[in-house]
């Protein structure tokens, strides 16, 4: 990247490796720090030690599922405002997207 354009971190959660890899296929020519997370567990201690851009989160995982790592994303003062886009190849129901749109957004 040029220095105008600052690199920024990028948080990838998924337990699958697979589509952890494929995330990185798609967005590795954005330049900028893409960092794995295989659990909720991982994100969030990833969180501690680094700020995010956005964090593309899966909703189906074992233990700690996708809603509740936001959750938890968001109690955070540090990360109550990174934007969270959730993830999965499951069909929803109308329930449960509503219940990631309360959690996805940042709010003020």
């Amino acid at each position: 990247m040029t220095a105008n354009k600052p690199v920024v971190n990028i948080l990838l959660v998924d337990d699958e490796p697979a589509n952890l890899l494929a995330l990185e296929a798609v967005l590795e020519s954005l330049g900028q720090n893409l960092v794995r997370a295989k659990s909720g567990e991982e994100a969030l201690r990833a969180l501690i030690y680094k700020d995010f851009a956005v964090i593309l989160l899966d909703v189906m995982m074992p233990g700690m599922n996708g809603f509740e790592t936001a959750a938890h994303i968001r109690d955070r003062d540090r990360s109550r405002h990174t934007p969270i886009i959730f993830l999965t190849a499951m069909g929803k129901t109308e329930t449960e997207m509503f219940k990631g749109y309360a959690l996805g957004p940042s709010t003020t």
